[in-house]
């Protein structure tokens, strides 16, 4: 584990239950909790927050935070509406989103710069872990902050047999206004709506937000996203990725999530979702990598 306290920018502090990793560099200011290696702010001096958290967010340990980019490994969602070779691995009834979010990571690296950082933190299989998921991995997370938020999420297989999992970088953005928000590129891409019986559909223009929206989308998109004060661009090497916004009636239900956050924020979440589902032979590893970036256009 890498000795942070000989870093330059980042240092490590207490927020109610939970250690962080805090970040500040000259030309942004980032945290990472231990804990998920789940990042909860990258705000860029000149072009702002990059990632949105809930004003509700809770510090404790056994439970994510609610924004930023919790890590949905390795299973992505509710369990039983993933593909059965994910299922089959998985033992007992257990939640939503695996358990990498909830375990504490270590930091394994740190590289700095007048320019950027690179904070790589892992987690490996433990007791915990194998009472659910009965498989040895290495599981790493890099963070990469400069003008822009690259993040990498590499899984190996250290077991002597091979297993399937789904995942997601569950990516929360802030926007000014839902109701100004539209979202390019997946115009004529299919996808799962899975508030219509998971019915099988085709975007046909932007994506717009004037009812609750949860959606799986299938293929290799470019997203753009805009809205009155800002301009997201997000790209990843993954085939699935999910637009969700809970809308007014979903809000009241949800944890840490004040009645009337919908309204600024969305979440685009690229990952190995449904059928694209990633399998690993011993000794094998994979990558999912996504990279945000911003502009203001205000």
């Amino acid at each position: 584990m890498t000795n942070i306290s000989n870093s330059q920018y980042c240092q490590l502090f207490v927020k109610d239950e939970l250690e962080c990793i805090s970040i500040k560099h000259p030309n942004f200011v980032a945290e990472i909790c231990l804990q998920g290696a789940q990042l909860t702010q990258f705000t860029h001096q000149q072009t702002g927050d990059f990632v949105w958290l809930s004003p509700e967010a809770e510090y404790k340990q056994g439970q994510s935070l609610r924004g930023g980019v919790p890590i949905c490994w390795p299973w992505f969602g509710v369990l039983n509406k993933n593909p059965d070779s994910v299922i089959k691995g998985v033992n007992g009834e257990q939640g939503s989103h695996g358990f990498a979010r909830i375990q504490k990571w270590e930091v394994h690296h740190i590289q700095e710069s007048a320019s950027a950082i690179t904070i790589e933190m892992g987690l490996k299989d433990n007791s915990h872990t194998r009472a659910i998921w009965p498989y040895a991995f290495d599981l790493r997370c890099r963070f990469h902050f400069s003008d822009e938020l690259s993040i990498e999420l590499v899984n190996q297989n250290q077991d002597d047999q091979a297993f399937t999992f789904s995942q997601a970088l569950h990516s929360y953005l802030p926007v000014q206004n839902i109701d100004n928000v539209r979202i390019q590129g997946a115009q004529s891409n299919q996808y799962i709506d899975a508030l219509d019986n998971w019915a099988s559909k085709t975007q046909d223009g932007p994506i717009i937000f004037s009812e609750e929206v949860d959606r799986i989308y299938l293929g290799d998109i470019h997203y753009r996203l805009t809205d009155a004060s800002n301009t997201f661009s997000l790209i990843s090497n993954s085939q699935s990725s999910v637009v969700w916004n809970p809308w007014i009636a979903k809000s009241k239900t949800l944890s840490q999530f004040p009645d009337d956050a919908y309204q600024s924020m969305v979440c685009i979440e690229n990952g190995n979702i449904l059928q694209d589902v990633v399998t690993l032979k011993p000794n094998e590893s994979h990558t999912l990598r996504m990279t945000l970036k911003k502009e203001n256009s205000a």
